[in-house]
């Protein structure tokens, strides 16, 4: 089979995704590939066809237990001989499966970095027929990252070990330029193929909430989860404390939680997860360490209660919803607390040994933080920032995060009881009320398939595969090749469940006088008003999300600006801000230093120029006659650094140019 076929055949998909393509040939080719991709984009796919198509073993180093488990269970689903190699196997368990994986009975065995070295698995790897190894989660490798695990800086030793080179893989879905290159320089790639698709998750909507903390923050939480209540979601707070008091306050108004921290029992903690998972319950409220292993696909909403810790961490905690390509939302509760919460993290981090003595990395992880309060404060896009974060400057036409659309805020709603009714009404935009029954009776089909398999339903079967059931019908196994996400092994797996349950189901409406199999009409788009004319439910329409005006206050109001002796760019903005009329707040973007800063550099008074990895503003002579001065200041870790302080000149100067810049809009 060529790589298409083998895609169809074992994966049910009839094409690729961008950047998946070219990796997969540079496997194929026997080069080294370095893939960068987002969450949801599909990497996994980019090792897991052309280990089915080269002849030998594929090693996969995965950190996480969790991880190796859903991805065999997947695998094996699919129709691939898989297996992982892990602490929670016996050591009879062990042995067998490097016995049988020497017979080659396996494609691709999964495991833990820490393992590679041992003596039993290098005798194994030694003498068996290894074609590539794969290196998942690679930002693990490097200090300048996140998740950063000292095993991970071992794979170069086994490979160097072998007698003869594999090729060498690595995926992960957050590096910036500086954890590209750890990565490529640790393993060894050799002349890798490199392939960043872009860090961009467009169904993702990203929502930054000002609250004070403490009850104002359970409100909203509250809130957004009574309206969310047939959904699943994330919440992450800072604290082993705060997840207990979230975790509390939801099972006191009924919600189904659970929770999942480093002070709860093992036992316990993959309990809650398998609950999770297997949709037992809808939310999970949990610290970061329920991160990298969480692969459930239909998260619609992760919530972060307190600000993280970086923007790595953050984007890969938020990744965790929307797996599926479905829209959902990403929303951080920001306060000033958190603020001082990450500080004192960071200082124990530092007491306790957790951290590295080196003032380099430490100043590094201060850095991050700062980046992320700057994220949680900028009136700027969040989505281009997260974006320029990770260095991908493609242009960005954001239409999904709170800075560049207005978004009710929820702060003051009473709770809302939103009911299955309701949800049902308002998926009927997908299917009509016939499809929506038979969606429901598939749905319960895949339950209790994933019950008698003991895997988690999704590893069934997507939401969006039963969608396209309903929109095709198809009645044997031959249709059923035409559905969406169904491949070779799972149509003889569950096709048979699946056609009998619409068979049945076609049968059932043609005896009760509806339409034949032929005309019957499943999916359709139906607005608010058909809704209500089929079913009898009032469906208000989703709210269009309105998009935020440019800043704009009257030329005239910015003589009311209070001057001072110096002050910084963003004193000087907040006062400006503050004179704009309240609709203007509400429906326009703020005037950001950043604007303003563009704007000097337009003028000539400042430059921009890149030092290291930092981009660095200087003043120009232009600058220095405005009353423009720089002053000389030092970070935590002793770190120096110039910061533009301006003079009642240069204030008079800024406001003179922010007077012309209006003026101008005003001719328009």
């Amino acid at each position: 089979m060529n790589l298409l076929e083998t895609l169809k055949h074992y994966f049910g998909y009839d094409s690729l995704r961008p950047g998946q393509q070219e990796l997969m040939d540079g496997i194929l080719q026997g080069k080294d590939v370095l893939g960068i991709m987002p969450t949801g984009a599909g990497k996994s796919l980019c090792y897991q066809v052309p280990a089915l198509m080269l002849e030998g073993i594929t090693l996969v180093v995965s950190p996480l237990i969790s991880l190796m488990s859903d991805q065999v269970k997947a695998l094996n689903q699919a129709g691939v001989h898989a297996a992982y190699i892990n602490s929670s196997l016996t050591e009879n368990q062990i042995h067998a499966a490097l016995a049988y994986a020497a017979q080659g009975k396996y494609k691709i065995i999964y495991v833990a970095p820490e393992r590679l070295n041992t003596a039993r698995f290098l005798d194994f790897a030694y003498y068996a027929d290894i074609s590539m190894v794969t290196v998942d989660e690679a930002h693990c490798i490097s200090q300048w990252g996140q998740d950063f695990r000292p095993s991970y800086l071992e794979i170069a030793d086994f490979l160097a070990k072998l007698p003869d080179r594999p090729v060498v893989s690595a995926f992960t879905a957050t590096a910036t330029e500086r954890v590209k290159q750890d990565i490529t320089a640790s393993l060894h790639l050799q002349n890798p193929v490199t392939v960043v698709t872009g860090f961009d998750r467009p169904n993702l909507f990203f929502r930054v909430v000002n609250r004070k903390g403490g009850k104002e923050t359970d409100n909203s939480i509250l809130n957004y989860v009574k309206r969310h209540e047939d959904e699943s979601g994330i919440i992450y707070c800072a604290t082993k404390k705060n997840v207990d008091s979230v975790y509390a306050l939801l099972l006191q108004y009924g919600i189904a939680a659970g929770r999942y921290h480093a002070g709860l029992s093992l036992e316990e903690r993959k309990r809650n997860q398998d609950d999770f998972t297997y949709d037992r319950i809808r939310v999970m409220v949990a610290t970061n360490a329920f991160g990298m292993g969480i692969d459930k696909s239909n998260v619609r909403y992760v919530l972060h209660y307190n600000m993280p810790q970086s923007l790595e961490y953050y984007y890969q905690e938020a990744g965790r919803a929307g797996r599926d390509g479905e829209e959902a939302e990403c929303v951080l509760f920001f306060s000033k607390q958190d603020i001082m919460i990450n500080k004192r993290l960071l200082q124990y981090k530092s007491t306790s040994g957790q951290a590295s003595d080196d003032p380099a990395l430490r100043a590094n992880e201060q850095r991050k933080l700062n980046e992320m309060i700057r994220y949680c404060e900028t009136d700027e896009c969040l989505r281009q920032f997260i974006l320029s974060y990770f260095g991908d400057n493609s242009p960005c036409t954001c239409e999904k995060c709170s800075n560049c659309v207005v978004v009710e805020d929820e702060a003051e709603e009473t709770y809302i009881q939103t009911g299955k009714e309701k949800k049902k009404a308002l998926q009927l935009a997908d299917l009509t009320p016939e499809g929506q029954e038979l969606f429901e009776q598939l749905r319960k089909c895949r339950t209790e398939l994933a019950v008698e398999k003991g895997v988690p339903p999704y590893i069934i079967c997507s939401d969006k595969t039963l969608t396209d059931m309903c929109a095709k019908c198809p009645v044997d196994n031959e249709d059923m090749e035409t559905v969406y996400g169904m491949g070779v092994q799972k149509i003889q797996s569950y096709g048979e469940h699946f056609t009998k349950i619409i068979i049945d189901f076609l049968e059932e409406q043609s005896a009760a006088g509806g339409a034949d199999a032929e005309t019957l009409q499943l999916t359709t788009e139906l607005t608010p008003e058909q809704i209500e004319e089929t079913t009898g439910i009032t469906v208000a329409a989703s709210p269009a999300r309105e998009k935020k005006l440019p800043f704009y206050i009257a030329p005239g109001k910015l003589d009311e600006v209070e001057l001072t002796d110096t002050c910084m760019i963003s004193e000087l903005t907040n006062r400006i801000n503050e004179l704009c009329d309240e609709e203007d707040q509400k429906n326009r973007k703020k005037l950001t230093a950043a604007f303003v800063n563009t704007l000097l550099i337009q003028k000539g008074y400042i430059e921009e120029a890149t030092e290291g990895e930092e981009k660095v503003k200087h003043i120009t002579e232009k600058g220095k006659e405005a009353g423009i001065q720089e002053e000389e200041r030092y970070g935590k870790y002793g770190r120096k650094y110039y910061a533009l302080v301006h003079t009642r000149e240069s204030q008079e100067m800024i406001l003179g140019e922010l007077r012309d810049y209006l003026s101008n809009l005003q001719g328009e």
